[in-house]
């Protein structure tokens, strides 16, 4: 898929599943648009050494994958890699551009 120069932002509504590998949220899209694979920097940082990211692994939308989430919608999505964890109800991550 085309990489947008518009940045996502997407809003923690709700904590369905944590694990070490990840999250299961509800989110919903505040701006652009969302898709697999898509790198979020997450406000506030992390632990020392952390890289303060996390991955969007996939969108579930009434129980149906799907490729992308557009604003203002709501859908399920799994955010992995180490700060997943640590994310909490109302934090908004924003978009990283691909480097290269």
């Amino acid at each position: 898929m085309g990489e947008s120069a518009e940045k996502v932002q997407l809003q923690i509504l709700e904590i369905v599943a944590t694990s070490k590998e990840g999250v299961v949220c509800v989110v919903r899209c505040l701006s652009g648009t969302a898709y697999p694979g898509m790198v979020f920097a997450v406000s506030g940082g992390g632990e020392a050494g952390m890289r303060p990211y996390v991955n969007l692994e996939w969108i579930e939308r009434y129980d149906f994958r799907t490729d992308i989430l557009d604003a203002p919608h709501v859908a399920k999505v799994h955010l992995c890699g180490p700060m997943a964890p640590h994310l909490r109800l109302d934090v908004t991550v924003s978009s990283v551009a691909r480097q290269g």
